[in-house]
């Protein structure tokens, strides 16, 4: 597991913003990350790391004309409206080294299921760029959101996951995340998803380690 260190840096009048040094012990190689909220202009870097690690992630899993099929140009227009969302309905994070972004994670005020409850935010999406797995931008991207989600006053927050997706979900419980019994089927994946919660309280929600593989979404 590499050693990251993250600094929280809030200019006046700003958006959150993180800065990390993911120093991997074995390499010694040092990798300088800033999670920053995502722009327009990040939607075509966003698509790409949506196609890609579906593909590589979900080989075997989906079928695989569901993972051929993925378009980059109809993501890189959702993302694009999806940058753009007000503060108060959510926001998309990246994480980028100078000027590459290696992932990215978005989030929803409130959740969007109705049996939520109030209080209750729902990551919709958090995925890394497959040669960026097991690096910790996975990490810091979760912490991002969840450093900003408390900071705003959210009680808890949700999210869906392939119930088979068990690397996923080890991450996820490293987080706090856990089963809150809502499960469906999602048709176009044709899997089982089950629906996981944390708490966002003083004690809820503290990471532990990550294994880099991206939700299902």
């Amino acid at each position: 597991m590499p050693p990251m260190l993250g600094t929280l840096i809030r200019p006046p009048g700003e958006h959150v913003q993180l800065h990390y040094v993911l120093a991997h012990t074995t390499s010694l190689q040092v990798v300088e990350v800033t999670v920053r909220r995502a722009v327009p202009e990040d939607a075509s870097a966003i698509a790409q790391i949506h196609v890609r690690s579906w593909q590589v992630a979900y080989r075997g899993v989906m079928p695989d004309e569901v993972l051929e099929g993925l378009s980059v140009v109809q993501r890189e227009q959702f993302w694009r409206g999806a940058a753009a969302m007000e503060p108060e309905a959510g926001a998309v994070f990246v994480a980028a080294s100078g000027a590459d972004v290696l992932g990215f994670c978005a989030f929803a005020t409130p959740s969007r299921d109705a049996d939520a409850g109030a209080g209750v935010a729902e990551i919709g999406a958090i995925y890394v760029d497959p040669p960026a797995w097991r690096s910790g931008v996975g990490r810091a991207l979760m912490e991002a959101a969840l450093t900003e989600l408390r900071r705003n006053g959210w009680r808890s927050v949700t999210l869906w996951v392939l119930a088979k997706n068990r690397r996923a979900r080890e991450f996820y419980a490293r987080f706090g995340f856990e089963p809150d019994g809502a499960e469906m089927r999602e048709d176009r994946s044709r899997q089982n998803e089950v629906r996981l919660r944390a708490s966002l309280d003083a004690s809820g929600a503290t990471e532990r380690h990550d294994p880099g593989l991206p939700r299902q979404n």
